[in-house]
């Protein structure tokens, strides 16, 4: 685990601000996968009592971030081929048909909002990697925003927060990002014309060129 901070001064929201401030440092491998979370470290870290850790861990388990192992303690999960898979077939099934049913939904702002996030996401490039993954999921959020209720961005919020390990791996390491700017493109070409087959096609074929990029570039670090 990295040195501890400085007295770390949380916010009201201490609960959810732990939360978003451990994930981070897993989602950046500060803290590896495989490590162990001692919440007595995590006390004196950000200088917080053990109910707010406690919380805080439960949060990020039911998240899929970390597990509780008898005998061993909590541990960050470990990257693994089989959830890669598992998370892009899941996505698979799922965002093709949100994105097309999005198509019926879609307002002239909801166009001119994914056509901004479009050209912040490719202005930004993989140099940035914290920057380029929230504009990228931000782009593909607002093309999906028009047929999302509760339930699908839950379930999507869980699926992509899962997918961001892996993807973050391979920008980082070769700039995966770089073969995914055509689809990018295509995808905001359909979304603009309103064509919900190609859309669906794009969508899909998009899911599969990650995935396999991830593979090809990182398959090896995966267990």
């Amino acid at each position: 685990m990295a040195p501890r901070s400085n007295n770390v001064a949380l916010s009201s929201g201490i609960n959810r601000e732990l939360v978003d401030r451990v994930r981070a440092l897993i989602l950046t491998r500060e803290i590896p996968s495989g490590s162990r979370l001692l919440p007595k470290d995590l006390q004196e870290r950000f200088g917080v009592s053990v109910v707010p850790v406690r919380e805080a861990l439960r949060t990020l388990e039911a998240e899929g971030l970390i597990i509780t192992v008898p005998r061993k303690g909590t541990m960050v999960t470990e990257l693994t081929l089989s959830e890669l898979e598992n998370t892009y077939a899941m996505r698979r099934l799922i965002e093709p048909p949100l994105m097309a049913q999005a198509l019926a939904e879609r307002t002239p702002g909801d166009v001119a909002l994914a056509t901004s996030l479009h050209d912040e996401l490719h202005e930004l490039g993989g140099a940035d990697v914290d920057r380029w993954l929230d504009a990228h999921r931000r782009f593909h959020e607002s093309m999906l925003a028009p047929a999302l209720n509760p339930t699908a961005r839950r379930v999507l919020g869980q699926l992509w927060l899962t997918s961001e390990r892996y993807v973050r791996l391979g920008v980082t390491a070769f700039h995966v990002d770089e073969p995914a700017q055509h689809d990018h493109r295509a995808l905001l070409d359909a979304f603009t014309a309103g064509d919900r087959e190609a859309i669906s096609v794009e969508t899909a074929r998009h899911l599969d060129l990650v995935e396999a990029l991830i593979k090809a570039h990182v398959g090896d670090q995966l267990q």
